[in-house]
């Protein structure tokens, strides 16, 4: 009969020092740094990849593309 849970204490969910939060916001930030910095780096490559002639090419627009479609 000792599988009776009705005895146990209830779980208690657990409290954050300030210390603890502090070091959380700290990690984050320094996380979202790094992703922000990975997106940049990957723009730039992706640029660079592209070279100057991205801008010269001929804009194709969305109703040009729904003609060829109809």
């Amino acid at each position: 009969m000792s599988d009776d849970k009705s005895h146990e204490a209830p779980h208690v969910p657990h409290q954050w020092t300030e210390e603890q939060l502090k070091r959380r916001r700290q990690r984050n930030l320094a996380l979202a740094w790094v992703l922000g910095a990975l997106v940049t780096l990957f723009f730039v490559i992706t640029i660079a990849k592209l070279g100057g002639n991205v801008a010269k090419r001929p804009v194709v627009g969305a109703a040009d593309r729904f003609e060829l479609v109809g």
